[in-house]
């Protein structure tokens, strides 16, 4: 859940917006939908959130898919947040951090409430977490991930299985996807942290 940073002031306008980022007396100039985007990220929505409202709320032709307006509102809170536009909130901090230095004592395991929708098997799924409405569009990746988490998993366990089976990505890069991606779906409640019973 992304945030305007308090370094940043936003001015919209009938055209689209205007922002300042005050640290560096930059002035970013935003087209209408970029504008709706950033409207909607208060720190209560996630992306995944923003990206049904803008869908709903505004005339978007039958044939633009609600995967790819998901991808352009995940991409623009990215590069927002790169520039120093937006910041996350701190409790979502403290969640990354905890995913980042995940224990091997902690194990993570599927929310049992959320729903999922298989798409096309070549491209990936729909996961709807109804404890707080939200939906999340996953590529086969993440559903080869999401699928790791049906038995309670260790973050170790999790990145040595995709590994594994997509051995033509280098061991940095899968650490650091799978970690990101767990970060977000915790983030999001879709996956819970168990501790593994030592006996």
């Amino acid at each position: 859940m992304y945030k305007l940073s308090k370094n940043v002031v936003l001015e919209t306008f009938d055209d689209g917006a205007l922002i300042l980022i005050l640290q560096d007396r930059r002035l970013i100039e935003l087209n209408p939908s970029a504008a709706a985007i950033i409207s909607l990220m208060d720190g209560q929505r996630t992306p995944e959130q923003a990206a049904i409202e803008i869908s709903k709320n505004h005339d978007i032709s039958h044939d633009y898919p609600f995967t790819q307006i998901n991808q352009d509102v995940l991409e623009l809170c990215e590069r927002m947040k790169h520039i120093g536009v937006f910041e996350l909130r701190s409790d979502l901090k403290e969640r990354r951090a905890a995913i980042m230095t995940a224990s091997d004592m902690d194990s993570f395991l599927q929310n049992p409430d959320v729903v999922l929708r298989e798409e096309d098997p070549e491209e990936g799924a729909l996961l709807f977490n109804p404890d707080n409405g939200v939906v999340k569009v996953i590529n086969t990746t993440g559903m080869f991930i999401w699928q790791q988490c049906g038995d309670p998993r260790t973050l170790g366990e999790i990145i040595s299985e995709v590994q594994k089976s997509f051995d033509d990505v280098p061991l940095e890069k899968v650490d650091q996807d799978v970690r990101e991606f767990m970060d977000s779906m915790l983030a999001s409640g879709f996956i819970g942290t168990v501790e593994k019973s030592v006996h």
